[in-house]
């Protein structure tokens, strides 16, 4: 029985990821098997191209102790990753050997199964977040043997009340934001903080009633930009420093009608892309309110620092979870920290209920655009 297992990594960068693969290299090893490394995520497996040898090369890099050994000290995934989705892969991301002439989006899924098969490997371990965990769902469905650990800072999968990178992107975000509450005292402004994109509003929510905001707009609640004004100038004049911070996730949007009637200000122009939902944001309310507004995208600088202690040891707890599964033979599976069940495993097929939003009627004031205020269990009681 082959012995070969690929590894890869696909999403946004967490904190802790490497540390995870690091873990799980060594796990492996230990436990007689073969670790390969997958490069850029789904890519390095339709990259590789059955009859041509050089490809792999290209695509795959057999992984040793000495090899991952320094990489927790960094951020980043050390096999490199991407966002592509092999089911709905764009024609100009198809190798050329598999290009067909219809051109338009296709579902390579099937090449991946063959690929998988042919190298012989064990099983695939992928560490991925929302979009990447359905996708091997999917594959898993098609017969591939798949092991999943959750990674994402947004903490939005479903099975799961904990994400690898989630704890580290939550502290670090509230560091920013008390960082830029002075800031906002010494200049007596409104800023607009923005997160991460993202469908869910929760982690900015969590941001939220840590860091202390005066209000935090998400995406499952379209906001009104003249109340949000108000209530941002009613917050600044209430506050001894003269000064207010509006919390945003990159995906919230405005009520349709403001849309409509703003679009002069926050349409892009011609090939410019969307404009963010931080930019839209200030661009409005410094144009309702008459004063400065400025703004701070947080995204990247979330997904940066070295992890904290809960995502070392998440790190290093999905890796052993995840070579435990492998050595008793058990695919289709996910690593879970799960309410009252802590470090386990789930049915992957959960992902594929794609990802949780916040539950609005119990932790959000969607008149006063606030968190509401209440004892809080990790992703399980902010979910609906």
């Amino acid at each position: 029985m082959s012995k070969r297992v690929a590894i890869l990594t696909g999403g946004g960068e967490v904190p802790g990821l490497n540390m995870c693969l690091k873990s799980l290299v060594y796990r492996l090893i230990d436990l007689g098997f073969e670790p390969i490394g997958v490069r850029k995520g789904w890519e390095g497996l339709l990259r590789y191209n059955p009859k041509d040898p050089t490809t792999y090369g290209d695509n795959f890099i057999e992984l040793t102790k000495n090899m991952v050994r320094p990489i927790d000290r960094t951020p980043g995934s050390f096999l490199h990753s991407s966002r592509l989705d092999p089911r709905h892969a764009p024609e100009a991301a198809v190798p050329e050997f598999l290009r067909q002439t219809d051109g338009g989006a296709r579902d390579l899924t099937g090449h991946i199964v063959d690929v998988v098969q042919r190298l012989d490997f064990r099983a695939l371990i992928t560490i991925g977040d929302d979009d990447m965990l359905q996708c091997a769902a999917h594959l898993g469905a098609q017969g591939a043997p798949i092991i999943a650990i959750p990674k994402t800072i947004h903490n939005n999968i479903h099975g799961t009340d904990y994400t690898l990178g989630f704890s580290t992107g939550l502290a670090r975000g509230v560091a920013f934001i008390h960082e830029l509450r002075a800031l906002a005292g010494s200049r007596e402004q409104i800023v607009i903080v923005e997160t991460f994109a993202a469908q869910s509003g929760y982690s900015t929510l969590l941001m939220g009633i840590l860091g202390g905001v005066d209000r935090v707009i998400i995406p499952e609640v379209p906001y009104d930009a003249e109340r949000l004004a108000h209530l941002a100038l009613q917050d600044k004049r209430e506050t001894p420093a003269n000064y207010a911070v509006v919390l945003i996730c990159n995906g919230a949007h405005l009520e349709a009608e403001q849309a409509s009637r703003y679009a002069h200000l926050v349409s892009a122009e011609g090939s410019e892309p969307s404009l963010s939902s931080g930019v839209v944001a200030a661009r409005l309310l410094a144009h309702i309110t008459g004063e400065e507004v400025f703004l701070q995208p947080l995204t990247y600088l979330l997904r940066t620092s070295a992890p904290d202690g809960q995502d070392l040891l998440g790190a290093a707890n999905f890796a052993f979870l995840a070579a435990h599964l492998l050595s008793e033979g058990k695919f289709g599976r996910m690593t879970a920290f799960v309410k009252d069940q802590m470090w386990t495993d789930v049915d992957l097929s959960l992902a594929i209920r794609g990802t949780r939003g916040v539950d609005v009627a119990t932790m959000y004031d969607a008149e006063g655009y606030k968190p509401r205020l209440s004892l809080i269990w990790s992703s399980a009681s902010g979910y609906g």
